[in-house]
């Protein structure tokens, strides 16, 4: 697998693997309605202006050149933490995920974060996510927890961080 950085031309695919991925990983806490009503050209329509308006997304490629993963950070949208960057998405195919992708994109987000000048980062975790042992691996501190609401169904996240970005990276 190879990580590179993603192209306008790529948003399909991302979109194609956000929609995926919601689907397998999701099925058992948000609703079947609304996980089916998830549509692939409006993700991609999403993922292609973010790109077009200069945003950074790492896209993880397998041997035939398929796009079966994505990250992308910044800024903290969030001003009630101390962080000054957020890790907005990273998701993989099912058949991509335990191979390494993830642990590799992730560090690719904090060492791109680290260059733009950022120091911290925070990221949201839906409780009850299969994938949320993955965070823990690289020894964040538990922030804080609230409350979301997705296709009609109140569910909680878990907010995770790490003060320094280094840190990160030496525990990937």
């Amino acid at each position: 697998m190879e990580i590179r950085k993603a192209v306008t031309k790529d948003s399909s695919e991302i979109a194609t693997v956000h929609v995926n991925s919601w689907r397998t990983t999701y099925q058992s806490l948000i609703p079947d309605d609304y996980l089916a009503s998830l549509d692939v050209q409006i993700r991609e329509a999403r993922w292609r202006k973010s790109l077009e308006e200069g945003n950074t997304i790492f896209v993880i490629v397998n041997d035939e050149n398929k796009i079966v993963g994505f990250a992308n950070g910044g800024k903290n949208r969030n001003k009630n933490y101390h962080y000054d960057s957020e890790l907005y998405a990273i998701y993989l195919l099912e058949e991509a995920q335990k191979q390494g992708g993830g642990k590799q994109l992730i560090g690719q987000i904090a060492e791109h974060l680290l260059e733009e000048g950022f120091q911290s980062m925070l990221v949201w975790v839906l409780n009850g996510n299969p994938a949320a042992h993955f965070y823990e691996h690289f020894l964040p501190a538990r922030i804080a927890e609230e409350e979301v609401t997705i296709g009609g169904k109140t569910l909680k996240e878990t907010a995770f961080g790490w003060d320094d970005l280094n840190l990160l990276l030496t525990n990937k």
